[in-house]
């Protein structure tokens, strides 16, 4: 494949669809739902971690096979670009319908796989992108771009969301929410509707044809190993958006929690957001490889400096350490993925790597939620465990980054190009 140079106008709008479905997702991990679980249990913690796991693993499956099916089918006018328009327009009307049934346990719980479901169709046509329109040496910078705003959509999602329900505004929140979701999918479409071009298919019978699909889960072992090394590192970062409004209440006795999850979640992602896109950036001239053994080590530090100085001026400082080394790994982590991704089967080796985000956001929410459950007579000491299990998560994700070794990613660049 011959890649052109890309504008930079191109790849901000091209990663428009990004500020919405974070702005979707963190919404309803960090106050939605723990507002609904509040209304209807009492504010249980296994109940939280129940309802994440299930609509985020539904969330992850999809994910994986959209972007399979991203790779071979094409319909409409193009490979990703429909994908991205029908996934988000129904996780759009699925945000609507969740205000009708979120009255109940279930009813939260289908609304949110319904969500994650029509997010995940999009962000499976999405994910791969970068591999199939940028150029390697553009790419630390495009999905520097991404984490800019990945980490914009939560700060608008806590921001927002979060004064929205403060002000008794609940149900605009849910209205802005799926405006905002189709809009930024609507300019995602168009920016690469010209590339986006059909398939060229060789006729295959149906059943070979779905084999390629359902045995298309092996990937390159160097690739797999990023993937176990993402895996853990956002293992310790995703279940704790989860239970941050726990946090402010029961171990900082704050009457206002849901506004303290709003202050520390803006200052630390748009302080995280200018470090995401300078190290994606810097990854292209340096290597990926140090940088997200960098980011890992200084989550690491922070996480285990939380509940030693249990204070919220002070939660504020390590947050913002911690979620620098969050936006830093999320970005050169997918830089790196995309570079080790075969053109051919991008979408399939993306959404792969997407277990590492979304299995993780699935995972660790129940296992949180079970240690919170288990030390319900200590809540203190069980958030001081969370925060040091997290940090023993960014530590393990060095020792299987060590391995790795960068040369790979430009054999597979070289070998496709040619």
């Amino acid at each position: 494949m011959i890649y052109t140079r890309r504008s930079k106008s191109f790849i901000v709008s091209m990663n428009a669809v990004h500020l919405g479905t974070n702005y979707v997702w963190i919404s309803f991990e960090s106050l939605i739902i723990p507002t609904q679980i509040q209304m209807n249990s009492n504010s249980n913690s296994f109940l939280l971690g129940i309802i994440a796991a299930v609509g985020i693993g539904i969330g992850v499956l999809i994910s994986l096979f959209f972007g399979t099916i991203s790779d071979r089918f094409s319909f409409l006018w193009g490979k990703r670009g429909p994908y991205i328009i029908f996934g988000s327009l129904f996780a759009s009307l699925s945000i609507i319908f969740d205000l009708l049934i979120q009255n109940f346990f279930i009813g939260s719980l289908i609304g949110y796989i319904l969500i994650q479901t029509g997010t995940n169709i999009s962000s499976g046509a999405y994910q791969p992108l970068f591999r199939d329109l940028i150029k390697q040496e553009q790419r630390g910078f495009a999905t520097g771009i991404n984490g800019v705003f990945t980490l914009l959509g939560n700060a608008l999602g806590l921001g927002l969301t979060g004064y929205l329900i403060s002000i008794h505004h609940y149900q605009l929140s849910f209205l802005i929410m799926a405006v905002i979701l189709f809009l930024t999918a609507l300019i995602t479409a168009i920016t690469i509707k010209h590339d986006d071009v059909h398939h060229i298919f060789v006729k295959h019978g149906t059943r070979r044809r779905g084999q390629k699909i359902i045995s298309s889960v092996n990937v390159d072992k160097k690739f797999a190993t990023l993937v176990l090394a993402s895996f853990v590192f956002f293992l310790g970062i995703s279940g704790l958006s989860f239970f941050e409004l726990y946090y402010f209440e029961d171990v900082l006795l704050s009457k206002d929690a849901a506004y303290l999850v709003t202050i520390s979640g803006i200052f630390v992602l748009l302080f995280s957001a200018l470090g995401t896109a300078l190290f994606g950036y810097i990854s292209d001239k340096i290597g990926r490889l140090k940088i997200l053994v960098f980011a890992s080590f200084i989550s690491a530090i922070a996480m285990f400096m939380i509940p030693t100085f249990p204070t919220f001026d002070n939660f504020l400082v390590f947050g913002t350490f911690a979620g620098l080394g969050y936006g830093i790994f999320f970005s050169v982590s997918k830089a790196l993925a995309s570079d080790m991704s075969p053109i051919e089967s991008s979408g399939r080796y993306m959404a792969i790597y997407n277990i590492a985000v979304g299995g993780s956001a699935a995972v660790s929410p129940f296992i949180f939620g079970s240690i919170l459950d288990y030390f319900t007579k200590n809540i203190v000491f069980g958030f001081t465990v969370l925060f040091e299990i997290t940090a023993l998560f960014y530590l393990l994700a060095i020792m299987f980054l060590l391995p790795l070794r960068t040369g790979r990613k430009v054999k597979i660049e070289k070998s496709v190009n040619t």
